[in-house]
């Protein structure tokens, strides 16, 4: 094998840390540091319906097409200061930067405490549907914007 082709194959794939993130031409894409003084902006492309957007800090892990360091493409990203650390075998979790505070940020998909049921914890939980609202706070406890009513769904 040739030095230049084990280089290459060597250079394919790398870990880094973000050092900012911004978005452009509608993508993310996150300036990150792969090897000690090597700073490439890098694309992020994310599944569709979702979108995130790193901590500085948190760890990327990129791919480099033909072992070109030009031009990286970031395959995955995660940042285990904030990620949660309690989940289950199975459970899937949505999370924010406040995941692990006090009183959370986050949607967990679990099976506790029986099958089937999602837990939300955040310090505000708004739900809207057209006009209306319905807002759970933390501090203010629960807002409308009319009368709850209390029965069966209706029709």
């Amino acid at each position: 094998m040739s030095d230049d082709l084990a280089r290459r194959l060597a250079s394919m794939f790398s870990r880094g840390v973000v050092r900012q993130s911004d978005i452009r031409l509608g993508l993310e894409m996150p300036q990150a540091e792969f090897f000690k003084g090597e700073l490439r902006r890098a694309e992020m492309p994310q599944g569709f319906g979702f979108a995130s957007r790193p901590l500085p800090g948190s760890e990327v892990f990129a791919i480099f097409a033909n072992g070109e360091r030009s031009a990286p493409v970031i395959l995955a990203g995660d940042d285990r200061r904030v990620r949660p650390k309690d989940l289950e075998s199975g459970e899937v979790a949505i999370y924010g930067r406040h995941a692990r505070d006090e009183i959370g940020h986050w949607i967990r998909f679990t099976d506790q405490p029986k099958p089937n049921t999602i837990v939300a914890r955040a310090r505000r939980l708004e739900l809207r549907v057209g006009e209306k609202y319905l807002i759970l706070d933390a501090d203010h406890g629960l807002v409308a914007s009319e009368a709850i009513t209390v029965g069966p769904p209706p029709p």
